[in-house]
């Protein structure tokens, strides 16, 4: 269990050792990615306050996890990571080391992101949802009449025609990405677009849900996304959790310039949208070959269950693997 701090034991922590958490940030706002930008002694200055940044990180998860003194230090410490550990742009190590080690690590590290980010998407949802079997006939007011007829219309295997499939995936995949980017990029709003986009969505799925329930043909719609919608439900969570960091980083950049906290926040969330385009395109081949196809429903639910399965496995585990990978190289040539 986490210690339960003194009072003013926090600000005490931030008083003694504000300085040089803002000297390194002030480094790898200079470096602005690249190590060789900064000059040599103040290489060698990154790697000492980085080393003592960690030590304080652990510290304050350990004393203080639920303050925001932890999530930003945090931050500061993924980012001065990325420049102490830095090798040659074309390092097959390093693009190890950013797919299995930085992209999982930062999104557990956006928790408390994602947790609003599916709050704001699957909220309105599930009031949507209730709200339209309360009051079915506006429920189908909202939503257009040929959208109306063409959900009344689908039946497993009929959604997309197969002549059709081919030309179709890109622009599904094309579309998908521009829903997540928007949201991504609606941090900049102070959050407000993304907060926009993930409660239209919401509400829109929500809505579809209740119009088909009261039709009794909600089974179409739920067979369809089965095989696709965990990938690209995540995925939509995810890009608006990027949106939202980057919210917080202009409400609350903390004891650093707003500028820093933006450059540290963009890089976070440009590797949190890249998983997302990543899912994204996958949910898109689904959609366009597996969704539409007169597969058994178990079927499409196995993929759907399977994929989302290997992105949360993918989140929690790959950088542990990695780590395990080090320790077991480490001992093969302490043993030599």
């Amino acid at each position: 269990m986490p210690r339960i701090a003194a009072p003013g034991a926090i600000d005490r922590f931030v008083e003694d050792h504000l300085g040089r958490w803002s000297r390194l940030a002030d480094l790898v706002s200079s470096a602005a990615g690249r190590v060789d930008r900064l000059k040599a002694d103040e290489v060698l200055e990154l790697g000492r306050l980085y080393r003592a940044a960690t030590g304080d990180l652990a510290i304050a998860q350990r004393d203080f996890p639920r303050d925001v003194v932890a999530f930003e230090l945090n931050d500061l410490v993924a980012a001065a990571h990325a420049l102490v550990y830095s090798e040659s742009p074309t390092s097959v190590r390093r693009l190890r080391r950013f797919v299995l080690g930085d992209i999982p690590a930062t999104v557990r590290a956006n928790a408390r992101f994602i947790l609003a980010s599916a709050i704001l998407l699957f909220g309105p949802a599930l009031v949507a949802f209730l709200a339209g079997l309360l009051s079915p006939d506006i429920a189908a007011g909202a939503l257009p009449a040929s959208f109306r007829d063409e959900l009344a219309r689908r039946r497993p295997g009929t959604e997309l025609p197969e002549a059709l499939r081919l030309g179709a995936g890109p622009t599904i995949i094309v579309n998908n990405v521009r829903v997540a980017i928007i949201a991504f990029a609606g941090g900049l709003t102070v959050g407000l677009l993304t907060v926009y986009i993930l409660v239209q969505n919401g509400a829109l799925l929500g809505t579809a849900f209740a119009v088909l329930q009261a039709a009794g043909l909600s089974w179409t719609l739920l067979t369809f996304i089965s095989g696709h919608g965990v990938l690209e439900l995540s995925a939509i969570v995810l890009s608006g959790a990027a949106g939202l960091r980057f919210a917080w980083a202009i409400l609350q950049p903390g004891e650093r310039t707003r500028r820093t906290a933006l450059r540290l926040a963009g890089v976070q969330a440009m590797r949190i949208l890249l998983l997302v385009i990543v899912m994204l395109g996958f949910a898109g081949l689904i959609e366009v070959y597996v969704s539409p196809s007169t597969a058994p429903t178990a079927v499409k639910v196995a993929v759907g269950l399977g994929s989302g399965a290997i992105v949360l496995c993918y989140v929690l585990f790959a950088d542990r693997l990695l780590r395990l990978r080090r320790v077991q190289r480490k001992r093969f040539f302490s043993s030599m």
